[in-house]
């Protein structure tokens, strides 16, 4: 397996955690829908989250993941958010967040930015 995969799987691994013990209810993780794709799709308060995850060896900022997001890539995930929002009844918006996570020997460091609308 490639190292940035499983940098990526790690990370990802990271986020779930964290949202977890924030109260997420992961539906879905590594959706492809056509050429669309998003790493999480969880639900918290009648809200369905579309939440990317960035992962690296190296500190992380919070501006560095945000510059990391396209405003194609923003589109994509919005796109896919629509398709799921339309159809699970129990929620009533969407919002896109994004999770950081700084990979270490012992403990990582997460982050969790939500609703980056504001930022892109």
């Amino acid at each position: 397996m490639p190292m940035s995969k499983r940098v990526g799987d790690l990370g990802q691994i990271e986020a779930v955690t964290l949202l977890e013990k924030r109260g997420y209810r992961i539906l879905h993780q590594n959706i492809r829908l056509g050429h669309l794709e998003a790493d999480i799709l969880a639900i918290k308060d009648r809200l369905l989250v579309i939440v990317e995850v960035k992962s690296s060896t190296r500190f992380l900022t919070i501006e560095q993941g945000i510059q990391r997001i396209s405003k194609a890539q923003f589109a994509r995930l919005q796109a896919i958010g629509s398709f799921y929002v339309h159809r699970i009844s129990k929620v009533e918006e969407l919002r896109i967040d994004l999770v950081g996570v700084h990979l270490k020997h012992k403990n990582s460091q997460v982050w969790h930015l939500i609703d980056i609308s504001l930022y892109i």
